[in-house]
Formats: C-alpha cells, sequence, structure tokens
C-alpha cells in the first residue's frame, strides 16, 4: 500500500490546473462511455435485432425457394417478390462475391446481425459490411451453399460519420480545453498573489491587490492580504519607533554611568565598570545592527576590494591581518551594510578566534569570493550550522561578552546580496569564513 501511495504520488499532476484537468477529463470519459453505454443497450442494439428478425424472415423465404427444384416457377416469384419488397437478393455469381477482411470497429455492429440470425434461421450465419460503394450487407448461409445473400442498406448512406467521430471525439477535446482555459483563469488571481507575496517580503509593504473586481472569493482573499500587509507595514515603523528608543533612551544613562565610573577614586573598579559599560553599548549596537534590514539602503556601484582595506586599517591596532586583495572588478552592493558585516566579520574573529588574521579576495565563476582564516581553536563541525542562528554562541564563546548575533548579523547581509556563505574549520587550524557574492545579481532585502 506504502509503495502505491508513493507511486500515486509521483504520477499525479504537480499543478492545479492539469489536476482539475485530469479530474474532469476521468468524469468525461465516464460519461462518455455511460452515454455509448445507455443508447447501444437501449437503442442501438434493440434496433439490430429488429433488423436481423425481418431479414431473417425474408431469408427463410429465399432459403425455401432455393431448396425446392429449379423448374418451380414459384421459387423464382419468391425471390421478384422479396427482391422487389426489400431489396434483399441472391447473389450466384463468385465474381461478385465480397472479399473478407477483418473490421474490429464493423464487427461489433455484425456480431450482434449473426447472433440474431443464427437463432432465427437455427445454424450459424455469417454476416459482413461493406460500405463502398454503397452500404450492403452481405449475408452467407451455409444450407444455401455457394451462394451469398445480398442486402442493400439504403437509409445508412445518409449517416455522416463526422458527426459521430465529432460526437466520441470532438466533444470531450472541446471540454478539457474549455476547463484548462477556466482553470487558468481562476489560477491567476493566485499567481498574483504569490507574487505579491514575494515582494512584500522583499520590503515592497506598497504592495496591494485588487479587491473591486473578479470572483467574490479572491476579493476576500485579497482583502485579506492587503489587511496583512498594511499590518506588516505599520510593525516594520514600530519597530524603527522602537529602535530609535532603544538608541536614545539607553545611550544617555550609559554614557552617565561612564563619567561617573571615570570619576570614582577606586581605579580598579573604574576601569571594570567602564569595560562592562563598553560590552553593554557593543552589544546594543549588535541588536541595533540586527534589526536593521537594509531595505532602505540605497545599491551603489563599488569595489569590495577597497572596502575590506578599509575595515582592515580600522582593525590594525587590535593585531596583525594580512590582506590580499584579487583585483576584484566593481559590484552593485549596500555599502554600509557590507561594511557592517566586515566589521562582525573581524571582531568575531579576533574576540573568539586568534591573530593572525588572513584575508583575501578573488573572482570565480562571476561572482567575488572573500575568504577569511583565524588561527584560534576552532569550532565543533556538530556546531556549526547552529552558528548562523540569532543568540547561538559557540561553547569556546561561552566565558566571554557577547550577544550570539554576530555571525547571524553576517548571515543576513550575505543573504541581503544573494550571495553564499561558507564556514568551516580549516585542516591546518583556525576557522575559515568563505563569503561568494554574485557580481551579475542587484542586493536585495534580507
Amino acid at each position: 500500500m506504502i509503495r502505491f501511495n508513493k507511486l500515486f504520488n509521483r504520477l499525479k499532476p504537480r499543478s492545479t490546473v492539469w489536476r482539475t484537468t485530469l479530474v474532469v477529463a476521468i468524469a468525461m470519459l465516464v460519461s462518455q462511455y455511460l452515454s455509448v453505454a445507455f443508447f447501444w443497450t437501449n437503442l442501438y442494439e434493440p434496433e439490430l435485432r429488429q433488423h436481423a428478425h425481418y431479414t431473417a424472415v425474408h431469408i427463410d423465404l429465399l432459403r425455401d425457394a432455393e431448396h425446392r427444384p429449379p423448374e418451380a416457377t414459384a421459387s423464382f416469384d419468391a425471390q421478384r417478390w422479396v427482391k422487389r419488397a426489400t431489396g434483399i437478393e441472391i447473389v450466384r455469381d463468385p465474381q461478385e462475391f465480397p472479399t473478407v477482411v477483418s473490421k474490429p470497429f464493423v464487427e461489433i455492429f455484425t456480431r450482434v446481425l449473426e447472433q440474431q440470425l443464427s437463432q432465427e434461421l437455427n445454424e450459424p450465419v455469417d454476416v459482413y459490411f461493406k460500405f463502398k460503394p454503397e452500404p450492403v450487407f452481405w449475408i452467407h448461409v451455409p444450407s444455401m451453399k455457394d451462394v451469398w445473400v445480398r442486402e442493400p442498406l439504403l437509409f445508412f448512406a445518409q449517416y455522416n460519420p463526422l458527426i459521430i467521430i465529432a460526437w466520441l471525439i470532438g466533444v470531450p477535446l472541446l471540454s478539457l480545453i474549455a476547463i484548462v482555459i477556466l482553470v487558468r483563469q481562476l489560477n491567476r488571481p493566485l499567481r498574483r498573489l504569490q507574487l505579491a507575496a514575494l515582494r512584500v517580503g522583499k520590503g515592497q509593504h506598497a504592495t496591494m491587490l485588487e479587491t473591486q473586481s473578479g470572483p467574490m472569493e479572491i476579493r476576500a482573499v485579497n482583502r485579506a492580504f492587503n489587511q496583512m500587509t498594511r499590518e506588516i507595514q505599520q510593525a516594520g515603523k514600530d519597530r524603527s519607533f522602537m529602535l530609535a528608543g532603544i538608541s536614545h533612551d539607553l545611550r544617555t544613562p550609559l554614557t552617565r554611568l561612564r563619567l561617573t565610573a571615570e570619576m570614582m577614586k577606586d581605579r580598579d573598579l573604574a576601569e571594570g565598570m567602564v569595560l562592562d559599560i563598553q560590552d553593554m553599548d557593543a552589544i546594543l549596537d549588535q541588536f541595533i545592527a540586527y534589526m536593521r534590514d537594509g531595505s532602505d539602503e540605497n545599491v551603489e556601484q563599488a569595489s569590495l576590494d577597497v572596502l575590506v582595506a578599509e575595515i582592515v586599517a580600522q582593525y590594525a591596532h587590535q593585531g596583525e591581518i594580512s590582506f590580499v586583495p584579487g583585483q576584484v572588478p566593481d559590484m552593485q552592493m549596500k555599502r554600509l551594510s557590507l561594511k557592517r558585516m566586515l566589521d562582525n566579520l573581524i571582531s568575531n574573529a579576533l574576540h573568539y578566534g586568534g591573530a593572525p588574521l588572513a584575508m583575501r579576495t578573488g573572482v570565480e565563476d562571476k561572482s567575488v569570493v572573500l575568504v577569511l582564516r583565524d588561527h584560534g581553536p576552532g569550532i565543533d563541525e556538530a556546531t556549526l550550522p547552529e552558528l548562523l542562528q540569532p543568540f547561538v554562541r559557540g561553547e569556546s564563546a561561552r566565558t566571554t561578552q557577547g550577544s550570539g548575533l554576530g555571525l547571524a548579523i553576517v548571515a543576513r547581509i550575505v543573504k541581503m546580496h544573494n550571495g553564499r556563505l561558507d564556514i568551516r574549520n580549516h585542516p591546518d587550524g583556525g576557522l575559515e569564513v568563505t563569503i561568494t557574492l554574485p557580481l551579475n545579481r542587484r542586493p536585495g532585502r534580507a
């Protein structure tokens, strides 16, 4: 049963359009089958048997006449009467006999005639249908020896096979085409909803959907989506106000605490308080940096080599940092966001890893690659994926101050630039971080 479910899941269509089309197609085929079965059972087969009954009566007359002596005039009179009344006649010339060819579709009808005629005449009968040049039934009765009975079908020529084909094939085909068009029209609003959701996810909160036209259910969904977009937009504004409040209201008392600490007579206690205040200020900066999504920052064309060189120069006094520029081409970037990323990257490497730091840039497959390696103890391989999550810190950082947001900020900014972040332990020791940024894609939203 499980294997059947797996096979069914593989075979069933993925999209709503084709799933609906498949269901309608099955319903249409069943409907066509039931229609054919109904007409066959209640119209065609009774009509064929009725026709076979009347034909058997006339063939019985011809058979009796055939068994009379040749000189009997009554036999010729019977044959002439039957031919004049029904068109049925005996054909004795072998040159006129039909060439029997298997016709599977036609045999569905002739088999019914054969069964009925055999039952009426009490002997096996062969029936062959020939449509051209004129519709004719050829009937062979074994007791009539080497002759065939020919019955012209005068009204069969009035049947139009194109109408039958159109009914059997054209009606289902037109129905399926209509269903595909209808389902596609119903799916268009869903496609617009999908694209609008992606735009909102990229920070385009002004995206709104049409609520004045279309089906009632689609308008209700669009109204709900627009309400959600407005609430997200308002939440973003509230977050910005909150960040501004944190930045202003907390830094003022921190500054006063620092001034008070510096005026204290106990220098050891004062230095400890100043260091704690600095850590609090740094943690606050990281919280604010993480909450900024960079959506309002303009995209500009700049060189990553120049940006890295600027940040390295700022950290030159904190440890040995070497940088080998790869002469990479200019790329589209959010410059302040990338500077924030580099600052967090180097700060984490110095704080939790160890000097010296080795940095280099290069170009690989239409992408700019930045590699940073420290010479610290490294990190347990099992915990590497967790380090990119907010508020997660490695074991080596448990005893030091920090918020656990450094690498999360780096990952977020790399994602904003459509890049890739890889972290691994270097074979010769230390942690190696590789950032790959595409050259031909415009930064979006984290």
